[in-house]
């Protein structure tokens, strides 16, 4: 499918969406944003994808919703009604990322400011670059956070440094963001290997547990453990009973690593 805004490619068990507008450093429109829902849709569709990385083209991950856009949004002369293109349906678009049914990581390679940074939050794990830098400036503008931010955010860093970051609306380092928990791990000159490298190993393990355990991990807020429990026992009776169990089991006792075919 051709697209103006996103590039959608495959490599065996990876697959890559790249936000596509460097020269506005990708800002987020609607129009991006319908791009991202149909590069989901694809990818949950092809068989074989194990793993998506999501970035930016260029040298951000994403500025945050367009310029253009909020100077509509504050104009006097506005219509009282949802911003941003229908205001939560535009977060939704971007957010569709969270629909994703295998493993995302988002790869931050360079800045992912407001909305940018909300839709690296929408992916499984992140890996940011040195030298970038990440946060809420929601407030810096005057206005309120969006993009489901004040829901996932605190998941991550712990409700008080949350607090912190979206009523300050500052910007922190690469450092501080792996050390407030916004990102797994960092890396400088070998970003990209270490991003390929997760993927990867991600790609090795077997599909069927890792997609069902994606589904287990994604509502674990949700319930207590005793529900845990009970899940968690449901999924792994269906997993026992696949051929990628018996090839895991096989290859451990034969020291050797594992070949799954996802079923």
């Amino acid at each position: 499918m051709n697209r103006k805004y996103v590039l959608l490619s495959h490599d065996g068990p990876i697959a890559r969406l790249t936000l596509n507008d460097p020269t506005r450093l990708n800002a987020m429109t609607p129009a991006m944003g319908a791009e991202v829902r149909e590069a989901v849709a694809e990818i949950n569709a092809r068989e074989g994808t194990r793993v998506v990385i999501v970035r930016g083209a260029g040298r951000a991950f994403s500025a945050g919703g367009s310029l253009k856009s909020i100077q509509e949004e504050v104009s006097e002369d506005r219509d009282a009604g949802p911003g941003l293109g229908g205001g939560a349906n535009f977060y939704r678009l971007y957010l569709s990322v969270r629909d994703l049914e295998a493993p995302s990581i988002a790869a931050i390679n360079g800045h992912a400011i407001g909305a940018g940074l909300c839709f690296a939050l929408g992916a499984d794990m992140r890996v940011i670059r040195t030298g970038a830098r990440v946060g809420m400036t929601f407030v810096k503008l005057g206005i309120h956070p969006g993009m489901a931010a004040t829901w996932t955010l605190p998941r991550l860093t712990g409700p008080a440094r949350a607090a912190e970051l979206l009523y300050s609306g500052r910007l922190i380092d690469a450092a501080t963001a792996v050390e407030w928990g916004i990102a797994s791990r960092e890396a400088d000159e070998d970003f990209d290997q270490v991003v390929e490298d997760l993927a990867f190993e991600i790609a090795a393990a077997g599909p069927v547990a890792v997609k069902a355990t994606k589904r287990t991990l994604r509502g674990t807020f949700d319930r207590d453990i005793e529900e845990a429990l009970e899940l968690e026992s449901a999924e792994q009776d269906v997993t026992f009973r696949t051929a990628d169990a018996r090839e895991g089991v096989q290859a451990l006792s034969e020291r050797r690593s594992p070949r799954f075919a996802g079923r």
